[in-house]
């Protein structure tokens, strides 16, 4: 074995590469180059030549990252990562809503406080009944055992939830109004305009014809059947 090995060292060094070459490319193996790069600065030397040397020099040498590298920074991954965990991670959507709140909010820079006064906001939200479905995190060492304040209690079907849909003036919340079927169409929408919103202008004596009504871009909150009633 011994002598098989004296054999390709022997053969190895007669079809050796000059010493300045080698060193170019010990140099360059040893910056962290890929092997692209060598071939490119080191004209004529192969791939195979330059995996042979690097087995010889750096036995121990872990393989380069084969792909691009990497356009974002360590800080970058680190965020992203974080964010991940704890579930704050934005998307493209998010920004599409921060990019229309700051035109809203623009449009109403100048309003006064009377103008405010008159604004009434409204929506709808799923109240679960045993506690939110979203997702729970929770944190503890590596070594730490589970513990009951980790654990989640259940119940077969998720309990269920109501719909509600509500809405909040400048003297006080309004009226809310229980969707009972869980989906609400756009018919229900006008129900709810015409009698729970109509009832909570009544009890703070606002005028239905001098108040700003806001809510979202749903298409059952702009349809025409809506539209008509407003």
């Amino acid at each position: 074995m011994d002598s098989l090995q004296q054999f390709f060292d022997l053969l190895y060094m007669v079809h050796s590469l000059p010493l300045d070459v080698q060193n170019n490319i010990k140099s360059l193996l040893k910056s962290g180059h890929p092997y692209s790069t060598i071939i490119e600065r080191v004209p004529g030397v192969k791939k195979s030549t330059i995996s042979d040397y690097k087995r010889k020099w750096f036995p121990n040498m872990r393989p380069l990252k084969s792909g691009r590298k990497s356009e974002i920074t360590a800080t970058t991954k680190s965020y992203i990562r974080r964010s991940v965990i704890t579930g704050k991670l934005k998307t493209g959507k998010d920004a599409i809503h921060m990019k229309k709140r700051l035109a809203w909010t623009n449009a109403h820079k100048d309003w006064t406080k009377d103008d405010w006064r008159r604004m009434v906001f409204s929506d709808e939200t799923k109240v679960n009944v045993w506690g939110s479905d979203g997702v729970k995190y929770y944190w503890k060492r590596p070594d730490d055992k589970l513990r009951f304040h980790h654990l989640d209690l259940t119940v077969k079907g998720g309990g269920g939830s109501v719909m509600m849909w509500g809405c909040i003036t400048y003297d006080g919340p309004g009226y809310a109004c229980h969707i009972y079927d869980g989906t609400m169409k756009k018919e229900d929408h006008v129900h709810i305009l015409d009698t729970t919103l109509m009832d909570t202008l009544n009890y703070y004596n606002y005028d239905p014809k001098t108040i700003y009504f806001q809510q979202d871009n749903d298409p059952k909150h702009t349809s025409k059947v809506k539209k008509s009633l407003v």
